[in-house]
């Protein structure tokens, strides 16, 4: 049975429905409709970005020279990629079956599961009806209960950095319409799993270790290692210019961010991410789409954790999983190297212990300020 509309979108629209199964039990679900039509308008509309970005490039007076570097056109396509597979809701149910499988032993985390006997269709999906609250609402109407916002933001700081730093599975439509909370405010729920990314094992190294520099705020680090990732998919004569002055200008940014409480890095990422662009162009750093991508997938989360908790540090949270992605990193390359399974299993081992030693570091966020550390 169909009940009333839950929410619209671009894509589709979500009905409140009732499922009865063959023992006679109803279910609540949530049922995806898409909207007739949209693919082809979403097909004209990516097709003209593209259009604009390829045009840019050759823009006069020197601006498409500069603006090459920003690799417009693969921003688009990599929108592209992740948009086109809204379009069908089979792509949207596999991603819920593996968000589903990589949380499976986190209570506090929610996505909808599949109904058994109702398969997902291209232009309809049956899933499990998630009871919440939407985001900004459930914080409006939590504002004195303080142990239980800052709790509900480590939830949410963790999941997103699971995703980037250790699944390589992100979902990559976190805006505050798609995030929700249990009303008890245990579980932190997340909807609208049709744009996800992945990427294979030399992509997702350099992105999140790109990421990993700038959440320690090491400056340096990071503009090596996006030089490192541009000369890499650049011809020689195309390599970048005056690294070290690049390199400084990256330094300058997390500097300022490190030694200035009112100046956080993902707290003003729109600003510096500017900045970075501009070194880009002047430097003829070729900018990572996916790189970017993540970078704004962190900033929404950012946003949520900061409405939770002003005095969230992000890295405090996010240290353990980095450390814990890192070491498994480096263990599955060393397995690769040498293929001794017992050896990767071993250093597997003491990689856990490590872990939960270094816990403590994510219990509570906004326990003191490592800015003022050097």
């Amino acid at each position: 049975r169909m009940g009333k509309i839950l929410g619209s979108g671009c894509i589709g629209q979500v009905y409140a429905g009732t499922v009865t199964h063959g023992d006679g039990m109803e279910q609540e679900v949530a049922v995806k409709v898409m909207h007739p039509g949209v693919k082809n308008n979403i097909d004209a509309d990516l097709d003209l970005l593209a259009f604009f970005a390829n045009i840019a490039e050759h823009a006069p007076f020197g601006i498409g020279k500069q603006l090459v570097w920003l690799d417009l056109p693969g921003v688009v396509q990599e929108f592209h990629t992740l948009l086109i597979h809204q379009l069908d809701f089979r792509t949207e149910a596999e991603n819920l079956e593996r968000f589903n499988y990589n949380f499976r032993h986190d209570d506090e985390v929610l996505f909808p599961e599949l109904i058994d006997g109702f398969p997902a269709k291209a232009e309809i999906l049956v899933e499990s009806f998630c009871d919440g609250i939407p985001f900004w609402q459930w914080n409006r109407e939590n504002m004195k209960n303080v142990e239980v916002r800052n709790n509900m933001c480590n939830i949410g700081v963790r999941t997103v950095c699971q995703m980037i730093f250790k699944d390589n599975f992100i979902h990559q439509d976190l805006h505050p319409g798609n995030i929700f909370c249990s009303r008890d405010g245990k579980k932190f729920i997340l909807l609208d799993t049709g744009m996800a990314s992945e990427y294979d094992d030399d992509d997702h190294d350099r992105i999140i270790s790109i990421l990993t520099a700038f959440i320690r705020m090491d400056g340096e680090k990071a503009g090596e290692l996006l030089i490192k990732d541009s000369n890499a998919r650049t011809r020689d004569e195309d390599k970048v210019l005056h690294e070290q002055e690049y390199i400084a200008k990256i330094k300058q940014l997390t500097d300022e961010c490190k030694y200035n409480e009112d100046q956080y890095l993902m707290q003003r990422l729109g600003e510096y991410i500017g900045r970075m662009f501009d070194a880009a162009q002047k430097h003829h750093v070729l900018m990572n789409p996916a790189f970017v991508s993540c970078s704004l997938a962190v900033k929404v989360v950012e946003g949520v954790a900061l409405a939770l908790n002003p005095d969230c540090e992000i890295w405090r949270i996010a240290n353990p999983i980095i450390l814990a992605s890192e070491i498994a990193r480096n263990t599955k390359k060393l397995g690769n190297t040498f293929g001794v399974s017992s050896i990767a299993a071993k250093i597997r081992g003491e990689a856990e212990l490590m872990v939960k030693r270094v816990k403590y570091l994510g219990i509570d966020a906004g326990k003191h300020n490592p800015k003022r550390e050097e």
